[in-house]
């Protein structure tokens, strides 16, 4: 069945009203009336639901196709959502109207499975989080001084150790839990989302093969591959687009150069804090053979050569003014910016999310 077919017939189930095979009820203390939505992505198509809420109780019937995580918000009610895995059952969410997130979700045993990893297997890595963060934040008196060299190292050694014991609580609950969609999930959260590729590699062999065959499983191969696609010393992708004049530039018009092919957008606020530095390496390295190659995820042209300008960003510029959906973007799995590559002379990828002092430490071991 190929996914145009696949995703007829799931509209079409879900339009079915003898089709319901999940009754999710609940109940939002602190709000009487209202709506509340409720939103999941499947085969990268988002569809949502409302329901009237009557004395702060709501209801909602369908069908999962497979388990997926379900978000649900009071319409009018920015950031206040919970997310949970839907399976076809009957599930119950109790909540607070300002805090909607800590919501209490029963009768689904696969988000139980999942939350589980939170409420145990996780609890004693945030613990031991909050007491090396709290030795921190007294070193350095609330960040107004500087930690001395002894005290850093030491506790950059218990970060260290703490790493460990993260990486060994995931991949014993992935080990314990690989023929369940919740260790999919898992690996997505920690070692997808932030990223540790290598790591999300080893757990996902692990995982069985329905797993791997799951909407959850298939994401996490995706970001496996275009990883690999993009990894160290791989011939960073071909593109071209036009730059602000129009003109076509492409990205092999570079070669012989070390470049920073960057990705940004003029109402990225971390983007614009980020532009001083690399204006900074820029002037300093460019009459040594070094470019940068910006890559504008704006959709507003007016903005994108304003922020050019105030920025003074001397170097060259391209976009297809699409915004998340500008082609070079998608291709090179850009998923938040700031974001870039750092390409030798014949254009292999030497690193890459390069900001700040590690830019230019980079910079200064690449031209020494």
């Amino acid at each position: 069945m190929n996914a145009l077919r696949f995703l007829l017939v799931y509209i079409l189930v879900l339009c079915s009203s003898q089709s319901f095979a999940y009754f999710i009820k609940g109940k939002i203390e602190g709000v009487e009336t209202g709506k509340v939505i409720l939103s999941h992505t499947y085969l990268d198509i988002n569809y949502t639901d409302t329901a009237v809420l009557k004395n702060g109780s709501f209801s909602f019937k369908g069908r999962a196709p497979e388990v997926l995580m379900y978000q649900l918000g009071i319409v009018g009610q920015k950031n206040q959502t919970v997310s949970f895995l839907v399976s076809n059952t009957n599930i119950n969410i109790e909540a607070k109207k300002d805090s909607l997130y800590k919501a209490t979700i029963t009768g689904s045993p696969i988000h139980d499975l999942y939350t589980s990893f939170y409420k145990i297997d996780w609890k004693p890595i945030t613990a031991r989080a909050g007491l090396i963060y709290a030795k921190l934040d007294k070193a350095n008196q609330g960040g107004k001084v500087k930690v001395d060299s002894i005290t850093r190292i030491a506790i950059d050694k218990e970060f260290a150790a703490l790493d460990l014991a993260n990486d060994s609580v995931v991949t014993a609950y992935v080990h314990r839990n690989k023929s369940s969609i919740a260790a999919a999930v898992i690996i997505e959260d920690r070692f997808i989302n932030y990223p540790y590729y290598e790591k999300a590699k080893r757990l996902y062999d692990v995982l069985s093969t329905s797993v791997k065959k799951s909407s959850f499983g298939k994401k996490i191969k995706e970001v496996l591959d275009l990883d690999a696609k993009l990894g160290i010393s791989r011939l960073a992708p071909e593109f071209s687009q036009v730059d602000t004049l129009g003109k076509l530039v492409k990205l092999s018009d570079f070669k012989g150069k070390y470049v920073l092919i960057d990705f940004w957008a003029s109402w990225c606020a971390p983007c614009r804090a980020e532009n001083p530095n690399v204006v900074k390496v820029y002037n300093k390295y460019h009459d040594k053979g070094f470019e940068i190659l910006g890559i504008s995820l704006d959709e507003n042209k007016e903005s994108w050569l304003a922020a050019i300008h105030a920025d003074e960003l001397k170097w060259a510029h391209v976009s297809d003014l699409k915004g998340w959906a500008n082609a070079v973007a998608l291709d090179y799995g850009v998923k938040s910016v700031p974001a870039n590559y750092l390409i030798d002379k014949e254009g292999r990828i030497i690193a890459k999310g390069l900001r700040g002092e590690d830019l230019e430490k980079k910079l200064a071991v690449v031209f020494k």
